[in-house]
């Protein structure tokens, strides 16, 4: 008898009401407020935002913005490879345009002195201002079908819609007088400027041996794999 209401006992008191004769109360109400918010906390650790990050960082971690970032860095590598694959599958038309844009340049400045310095300035660039103006739509419809239409070509046609449409002006307002212009000189010297640096990309590009070209771009190059192949087997 003794020891069964020793085993009793615990779960009897438990099921008693509180001494007070009041309702018990929940867990929450005995442990009561917390002291501290979560922030008064985080200040206290004496570790600010940037430490954190810091901390972050060299343990290897990466924000979704960094992620993101990285991510977007690489699509636009693989974008400029294939972008610059397609040049160089194209190298020699890209290097004769740069051949022929140059030669215009020369013969548009050349041109415009012989109209300020001729007898009759207006009747002489009558005479010589169509022919340069059909010269450069030659040359657009050159760089529109290297690029179809700018879509190809990556940096390296950005490059050439920013030597050619100063050019443009220069071409529409070809004049008796323009070879006085400050604006013409200017014009032209950007222009060489943006010339030399377009030759010294094809360069890189052509020399640039992680690039794949296309043999058989449009049918061309199967001549050229066809006698490399009987060459290999000689």
């Amino acid at each position: 008898m003794t020891r069964s209401l020793m085993f009793a006992l615990p779960w009897a008191l438990l099921a008693a009401p509180a001494c007070d004769g009041g309702e018990r109360k929940s867990i929450a109400d005995q442990i009561g407020p917390p002291t501290k918010k979560l922030s008064e906390l985080k200040q206290d650790s004496g570790v600010s935002d940037e430490e954190l990050a810091r901390r972050r960082k060299e343990a290897g971690f990466k924000t979704k913005s960094e992620v993101d970032a990285e991510l977007a860095a690489e699509n636009a590598k693989e974008m400029e490879k294939s972008e610059r694959e397609w040049i160089k599958t194209r190298i020699k038309e890209y290097k004769q345009l740069d051949v022929d844009t140059r030669k215009f340049i020369d013969d548009v400045e050349k041109e415009a002195g012989k109209w300020a310095a001729a007898k009759d300035p207006q009747k002489a660039a009558d005479k010589g201002v169509k022919p340069l103006q059909d010269r450069f739509k030659a040359l657009i419809k050159q760089i529109d079908k290297l690029s179809e239409r700018s879509t190809k070509g990556g940096n390296t046609q950005a490059s050439y819609n920013k030597l050619f449409r100063p050019l443009e002006e220069v071409a529409n307002n070809l004049g008796p007088a323009i070879a006085s212009e400050a604006g013409f000189t200017e014009a032209l010297k950007n222009a060489r400027t943006e010339l030399d640096g377009l030759d010294k990309a094809l360069e890189e590009i052509e020399k640039d041996e992680t690039l794949t070209v296309n043999k058989f771009k449009d049918g061309e190059g199967e001549g050229d794999a066809e006698a490399k192949d009987a060459k290999k087997k000689k």
